[in-house]
């Protein structure tokens, strides 16, 4: 817990226990005891953004990815690049969810073709 001295001098010595945080490359200092759900990453909101545009889509709430992009008022590849990121690995998915995001996976590293077996995606991204 916080605690603060008063020292024989006049100063304060404040005493403030933090533990330092992984989110991906990025790393955060949070006070102890500090349960709280830490900051999620780009790339975990853009997945969560991709998982539900998918869902729109599959219950016929949208025609296209371009029929979101309208409604959304964004680019069409944007939307498409999301998308595509429901197709990555269980493993991969996992990764970004959990905050351990490796070096190698960036949403620069997305916008390029994403290969189709699951074991080439973990050799390219993991």
């Amino acid at each position: 817990m916080p605690r603060i001295d008063n020292l024989e001098n006049g100063n304060l010595h404040i005493h403030i226990p933090i533990a330092f945080r992984s989110c991906g490359a990025r790393r955060t200092v949070a006070a102890v005891g500090d349960d709280s759900e830490p900051e999620k990453s780009p790339l975990a909101l853009s997945l969560a953004r991709a998982f539900r545009w998918e869902k729109l889509l599959a219950n016929g709430d949208f025609a296209s990815a371009k029929d979101i992009a309208a409604a959304l008022k964004i680019d069409p590849g944007a939307v498409t690049r999301r998308l595509r990121m429901t197709r990555l690995s269980p493993k991969i998915i996992h990764r970004i969810l959990s905050g351990d995001i490796p070096a190698k996976l960036t949403d620069t590293a997305l916008r390029n073709p994403i290969p189709e077996l699951w074991k080439e995606q973990e050799e390219r991204f993991l």
